[in-house]
């Protein structure tokens, strides 16, 4: 098998006139025909009957390339596997339609979606769906997910550290003078940074400050104390479901006067009593 393999094919496309009182032309793709040549390379009408007409426009080449493999996999498990033709109104004539593409690469389709360029489906053949599934299995290499740390989990220092490392073009080259014993200085004074708590000067400019305050708020004991504010949903719950927090929602229930007359009458507790 061969990393280039393609077909010929032609696009029959179905022109109807004044097909509504808002639209003079309208345009449908209907049908993707093997091209064995005999078609020229002009578009041609096959059919008119003053209010609809069939025009054929024969010579595109659909070519399979390796790197699109993963447009073919997503048309291939899509429940529907189709051809995707584009194609657009002529400028210079309202009434003429210009197909520009023929495609099985559902990537590809959106791209040419994102250009303003119309897009339609036609369902694929069984025989072109293994052949283009054949293809597929030969070439696609699913991409492999790697877990990244969210920057928003790391604290200042690491995003700075994150950002100031040399990427492998920026390694020293060997002979170039700079060896291990010259970036263990470094590396240690990145792990002495790493370990110290930010301290925000009194000129520091805001960015600066707002990272100092948030280390701060999520290091020190007194500003992780349950406010119901700044704790995760379950602690929210916890909160909300305990007997101080139903107690208040009592003695609002009773303000407001939603309360039936049997809970009227319970006594209200005592001023810095918890509640039971």
């Amino acid at each position: 098998m061969t990393d280039r393999q393609a077909v010929q094919v032609a696009v029959v496309l179905q022109r109807t006139a004044a097909p509504n009182q808002w639209e003079a032309w309208q345009f449908r793709v209907t049908e993707v025909v093997p091209d064995e040549g005999v078609f020229g390379s002009a578009p041609r009408r096959l059919h008119d009957d003053g209010k609809t007409s069939l025009w054929l426009y024969p010579g595109f080449k659909v070519e399979l390339f390796p790197d699109e493999c993963k447009g073919y996999f997503l048309n291939l498990t899509s429940g529907r596997p189709a051809w995707f033709v584009s194609w657009e109104v002529a400028a210079d004539e309202p009434s003429m339609a210009t197909v520009t593409a023929v495609s099985v690469s559902y990537i590809e389709a959106d791209r040419r979606l994102t250009t303003d360029e119309r897009v339609e489906t036609v369902p694929l053949e069984p025989e072109l769906c293994e052949w283009l599934q054949l293809f597929t299995n030969a070439h696609f290499k699913p991409d492999i997910r790697r877990k990244v740390r969210a920057m928003s989990f790391l604290s200042p220092e690491e995003r700075a550290q994150h950002a100031a490392a040399p990427t492998p073009s920026d390694d020293p080259k060997p002979g170039a003078g700079q060896g291990d014993a010259a970036r263990k200085p470094a590396e240690a004074a990145a792990g002495t940074a790493m370990s110290d708590p930010p301290v925000a000067a009194p000129d520091a400019d805001a960015q600066t400050r707002n990272e100092a305050l948030r280390h701060l708020f999520h290091t020190d004991p007194h500003f992780r104390s349950s406010d119901g504010l700044d704790v995760g949903i379950d602690e929210v719950l916890e909160i909300a479901s305990s007997p101080r927090a139903r107690q208040r929602k009592i003695m609002l229930a009773r303000a407001m006067g939603m309360l039936d007359d049997e809970l009227l009458e319970q006594v209200k507790p005592a001023s810095g009593e918890p509640p039971t």
